[in-house]
């Protein structure tokens, strides 16, 4: 026990001690605020990506007209991840829910016997086919489809 507690201590205090040494790099401000002081300001309309313009790449338009904004997250791979590792909640990290929430997935029986990550990969499914997750993406609750 006592090789545990000092190992255990070793590890535990190797970055303290390693963030603590001097370090050989330094910043410049002044050529930093020069560098801000002479920077062009630049507007969306103005930035021509892939030969096209910039807000196509968030904006969609639907049949109707409307403008519909694009997922930041690739909806068939937050399907994928809830397929494999649907069990402790790594999709809905990929989503970006709470950093603790693979903790309430793993802890709770594999998300309550595994009927929470079941009914989260068929509704990811849905999503990825209707191509919109956008109302599951940034979800703190556990149960993300209620």
């Amino acid at each position: 026990m006592k090789h545990f507690i000092l190992v255990l201590t070793a590890v535990l205090t190797l970055p303290l001690v390693s963030m603590a040494e001097k370090s050989e790099y330094t910043l410049d401000n002044s050529a930093i605020e020069n560098a801000f002081a002479n920077a062009e300001e630049v507007s969306l309309d103005q930035i021509n990506l892939f030969g096209g313009n910039t807000l196509d790449l968030f904006v969609t338009t639907q049949s109707n007209g409307q403008m519909a904004y694009r997922s930041s997250v690739n909806p068939w791979a937050a399907f994928a991840l809830a397929f494999f590792l649907g069990e402790f909640g790594i999709h809905r990290m990929y989503l970006g829910s709470t950093k603790a929430m693979w903790a309430c997935y793993t802890f709770s029986c594999c998300g309550i016997f595994g009927i929470v990550p079941f009914v989260d990969w068929i509704v990811l499914l849905v999503g990825a086919i209707q191509d919109d997750i956008r109302s599951y993406e940034g979800n703190p609750k556990f149960i993300m489809w209620l």
